[in-house]
């Protein structure tokens, strides 16, 4: 967590030192909102440990804050705040946002954030302690609009979430815990400007 949080300190010093030399950087906001959507599979401890499988969907909210760095590069920070059944983590990551290929008013550009949840907004029950980990968040989107103005944003990407749950022991344990893994769809919509 350490390390990330120093990656994403420098790579934001190093885009301010930029700032100063080059000719003035435009700041790029990308807003979006949507859903998490995946498959789960768990052990049922009320039919014998019978494994079964759930679809699960999610709500999701994220705004990426950044410097455009090259006319098709933007790099900056993503806050977000992502809703699962059990869990409320906030991610924090460092995010770049590129400009694939596209016409006057459409582009296809791609997406990647990484770094690391915290549950500052969760409330855990009794005995429970709930903690965010390392997420990674890659893919691809389309923005329309026409160029240097607000456009309307569609993004389809991958979300790679853990989470970590202190749980009460039961019976004769003497630690219970839980190491979750969120694999989701993710499909958002939004603004950028």
């Amino acid at each position: 967590m350490k390390k990330i949080a120093l990656l994403s300190i420098m790579l934001l010093a190093g885009m301010g030192s930029y700032a100063q030399t080059a000719t003035r950087m435009k700041f790029v906001n990308h807003t979006e909102f949507g859903g998490l959507f995946g498959r789960v599979k768990y052990n049922n401890i009320y039919t014998g440990n019978e494994e079964r499988t759930d679809s699960k969907t999610s709500l999701t909210v994220q705004t990426f804050n950044g410097l455009l760095v090259t006319k098709r590069l933007s790099a900056g920070v993503t806050l977000g705040m992502d809703w699962y059944k059990t869990a409320l983590l906030n991610p924090i990551a460092a995010g770049i946002r590129y400009d694939l290929c596209g016409r006057k008013n459409v582009q296809l550009y791609g997406t990647l954030d990484a770094g690391y949840a915290f549950a500052w907004f969760h409330d855990d029950s009794e005995n429970y302690n709930t903690k965010g980990g390392m997420m990674v968040n890659p893919g691809i989107g389309l923005k329309v609009g026409k160029p240097g103005a607000a456009a309307f944003t569609m993004a389809l990407t991958y979300k790679r979430q853990e989470a970590h749950v202190d749980k009460p022991p039961m019976w004769d344990q003497k630690e219970r815990f839980e190491d979750r893994v969120y694999n989701r769809l993710a499909l958002r919509l939004g603004i950028s400007f």
